[in-house]
């Protein structure tokens, strides 16, 4: 198949012999074929944006379908003072990784 082949180059000429590669072969390596298994799923799994995208997605569901439940009690003071404090929490946070890197 030429057409896999890297052309050669035009400048160059056809009747002085390249050397060969550095590795002593005159065939390239093939590289190692890539493995999409579980192996190379862990890292990703191990990794802080799907830790935090799994936390959030899990609070979001745990809101979503307890949310009855969970406000029934609520007074407007005690939602007005979990709102404040949660955005202060939150804002705080922000500050903290902005600070850090």
């Amino acid at each position: 198949m030429p057409f896999l082949a890297r052309p050669r180059n035009p400048a160059f000429p056809t009747g002085i012999p390249q050397s060969p590669p550095p590795h002593g072969g005159s065939e390239p390596e093939t590289p190692d074929p890539l493995d999409y298994g579980f192996k190379r799923l862990v890292p990703l799994l191990r990794s802080p944006p799907f830790g935090a995208g799994f936390l959030a997605l899990t609070v979001f569901f745990f809101i979503a379908f307890f949310s009855n439940i969970l406000l029934a009690p609520v007074t407007f003071a005690t939602l007005g003072i979990t709102v404040t404090i949660g955005t202060l929490g939150i804002l705080a946070l922000i500050i903290l990784i902005q600070f850090l890197f």
